[in-house]
């Protein structure tokens, strides 16, 4: 009776035993299938800001990258690679999970758009570039007071500030974190060509963005530029009114393309017609050359200048010359009413 025991539950031992050699392969069967299952065709799947490993192998096992989050978040922390990167990602036909998992860790083949901010644009006219990109509520970004604080702006907009280049994002980058980047950009030029200023310099930082702001939106010319600023140093050095009727414009809410005597005449704190000294703020957001320019002006005796109608200026260093200029220049176009 005791040996006839003893055969049945070693029996059982061994069914059991059995039992569990199935089950383990099984379970060893189904994780080779998904560590070796390569992904069927190419996919582009947005893994979110603040997003964890389970939550991204989620999203991927819904869009048919993977077939398995669970095989994921244990080869995951098998191999010690549990966080993740946010981005559009592109996995391409035939890449399989540990490769995938690589990814995710090190950002390898997340998308990249770009945004490309001409020199010269307004803030308002930046938004408007920013918006046709995808990004919402541009406007209460840039023109609201939380984003000067936070990126301690100490002036009255962010006009000037948001460097023209080239710009590469993400998907899933916001609108604010591109603006950060330029602005971040922005200070670094500007405190490069600060530090490489002449010793008689006269003008803060902030003072010489205005002006290059001017010189940016005054000429097309890149060579140009050193001599248009070198004319606005003599006449600020002189106290005359600097007269620059991009600033007349800038300050127009409602410009449409016809710059008036009317306007000229209008007093406003843009005006630098009916007014001397720099405008409040920047008026455009202008290039490192016309920044450079005016921290290295051209050392001329110029006072005005005079667009030639082929995209450059002349210049004259007497009032006398300018009006000869004007009327050899400008004697085709229509006075201003």
């Amino acid at each position: 009776m005791i040996m006839a025991g003893n055969r049945g539950g070693l029996k059982g031992f061994f069914v059991a035993l059995t039992i569990l050699g199935v089950l383990l392969g099984a379970v060893g069967l189904h994780f080779l299938v998904f560590y070796y299952r390569p992904v069927p065709e190419t996919k582009i799947v947005a893994i979110q800001k603040k997003w964890n490993l389970q939550k991204a192998a989620r999203a991927l096992e819904m869009e048919g990258v993977i077939f398995s989050a669970f095989w994921m978040r244990v080869l995951a922390k098998a191999t010690g690679h549990t966080v993740v990167q946010a981005g559009e990602y592109r996995f391409e036909q035939g890449r399989l999970p540990k490769a995938i998992l690589g990814q995710l860790q090190s950002g390898m083949g997340v998308l990249e758009y770009r945004f490309v901010v001409p020199e010269g644009l307004s803030a308002k006219e930046i938004g408007l570039l920013m918006a046709k990109q995808g990004w919402s509520d541009v406007e209460g970004l840039l023109f609201g007071s939380q984003f000067l604080q936070q990126m301690n702006l100490d002036s009255a907009s962010v006009e000037g500030w948001l460097f023209p280049d080239t710009y590469f994002y993400r998907g899933g980058d916001s609108a604010a974190d591109v603006a950060r980047r330029m602005v971040e950009r922005g200070r670094r030029v500007l405190a490069q060509e600060w530090e490489g200023r002449p010793k008689a310099f006269a003008m803060t930082a902030y003072q010489a963005l205005i002006l290059a702001s001017i010189v940016e939106k005054e000429t097309g010319q890149g060579t140009e530029r050193p001599l248009i600023a070198g004319v606005f140093h003599n006449r600020i050095k002189r106290d005359m009114m600097l007269q620059s009727d991009p600033t007349v414009i800038y300050g127009i809410a409602d410009f449409d393309g016809n710059l008036t005597r009317k306007h000229l005449n209008t007093p406003t704190p843009y005006n630098t017609y009916a007014r001397k000294g720099l405008p409040p703020t920047p008026i455009c957001n202008p290039g490192q050359a016309a920044i450079h320019a005016v921290f290295h002006p051209e050392s001329t005796k110029a006072l005005y200048f005079v667009a030639n109608g082929n995209g450059a200026h002349i210049f004259s260093s007497t009032l006398e010359e300018h009006e000869k200029n004007v009327d050899i220049y400008q004697r085709h176009s229509k006075p201003r009413p």
